[in-house]
């Protein structure tokens, strides 16, 4: 604006003097050229200014209003849900793959924590059987996966991100996803191998043509076959008092915790009502597990009715002395993770129940 106005007044200047120089004929030569020098020279730095200065001006002003201009992504509309539901609803974006049209389809988190032999098997087949949802198994049965919280914190994000690929990946959009944790499972102790002989001692559990299954009334374990040897029967003793398969959970509850907190996972507790079956279920999946009763393979799961007659066959003995220690300690570990988790949002279901159709369509609606 200064430079316009200095040039305007350059040019009135201007024609004012020429003006004055046209009317006074009888001013001496020499003012009036010294006037034309001034002009000139009001003139030329008035050029000067206008190029250095007011040029300058301008083309800071244009590359401010280009360096305010900021391209934002465009936001995914806002899902129909009530408010409390808004921290459980996430939309992540996948570090190995794009999710593109999937991109604004939210997604929750789940976590399902069970106990051996309570239906978890067959629980999590049926919520993959939905096409939006994907559980992927008990991931922290890898050691390597469980070494200490720092480790399991990092697969849980590599899983919920949905950067965790396996056989539940599903190729529609996911709706909802998540694992199976399992609380302390207890796997039975090989105490010794002997050479047995028949004699009254001995109770018969069931028959085999290669050998009797037995078991030794002063021991009070189940005792699985192994060979026959001149009239006597080669048996391997377990000890009802195994070795823990810890897989983390317990250990590092408070960091986990705090991750389902921050992170919004539902947590899906799933139980037996009747522990004394499950009791019997875990002897008779560690007796197929050595004798593998189905065409020579061990199945912890069976897919028929055929294969359960199978493997009902079987009728296990109880150590009736512990019995009770073993089922208050199983019901002590429910307890306490009820306890420790009660905060997050969750549901308790018990697998005697989940064979209602309605828990499954309630579960699938929840998540869903």
């Amino acid at each position: 604006m200064l430079c316009v106005i200095a040039y305007v007044c350059a040019l009135v200047l201007i024609n004012t003097l020429v003006a004055r120089q046209s009317q006074e004929i009888l001013v001496p030569k020499t003012s009036s050229l010294m006037l034309r020098l001034v002009v000139l020279v009001f003139a030329m730095a008035c050029g000067i200014y206008i190029c250095f200065i007011c040029l300058k001006q301008f083309s800071i002003g244009s590359a401010a209003f280009f360096m305010n201009v900021q391209v934002t992504e465009r936001p995914c509309p806002k899902p129909g849900i009530e408010e409390w539901e808004v921290p459980y609803v996430h939309y992540p974006k996948p570090v190995t793959y794009s999710r593109e049209e999937c991109a604004c389809h939210p997604v929750r988190y789940f976590a399902i924590l069970s106990t051996q032999r309570s239906g978890s098997g067959w629980f999590e087949t049926l919520l993959n059987s939905h096409m939006n949802i994907s559980s992927n198994g008990e991931i922290f049965s890898v050691k390597v996966r469980r070494a200490n919280a720092s480790t399991i914190i990092e697969n849980l994000d590599k899983l919920y991100n949905l950067d965790w690929f396996s056989s539940a990946s599903k190729n529609e959009c996911t709706a909802a996803v998540g694992l199976k944790w399992m609380l302390n499972q207890k796997r039975l102790k090989v105490i010794k191998h002997s050479s047995v002989q028949f004699s009254k001692q001995i109770m018969l559990v069931s028959h085999r043509n290669e050998c009797d299954v037995v078991r030794l009334t002063v021991f009070l374990d189940l005792a699985v076959p192994q060979s026959r040897v001149s009239g006597a029967c080669e048996v391997t003793f377990y000890s009802s008092h195994g070795n823990m398969v810890i897989q983390g959970l317990m250990q590092n509850h408070e960091q986990i915790f705090e991750y389902f907190k921050a992170k919004g996972v539902s947590v899906i507790f799933l139980f037996r009502r009747n522990l004394l079956r499950r009791m019997i279920s875990i002897l008779g999946n560690t007796y197929d597990r050595d004798f593998k009763l189905l065409n020579g393979t061990h199945k912890s799961h069976v897919h028929s009715p055929r294969e359960a007659e199978i493997l009902a066959s079987y009728k296990p003995v109880i150590n009736t002395t512990t019995l009770i220690r073993e089922l208050k300690q199983v019901q002590k570990t429910m307890t306490k993770a009820l306890g420790i988790f009660n905060s997050t949002r969750h549901i308790v279901l018990y697998y005697e129940d989940v064979l209602n159709n309605c828990t499954v369509r309630l579960l699938t609606k929840i998540l869903v």
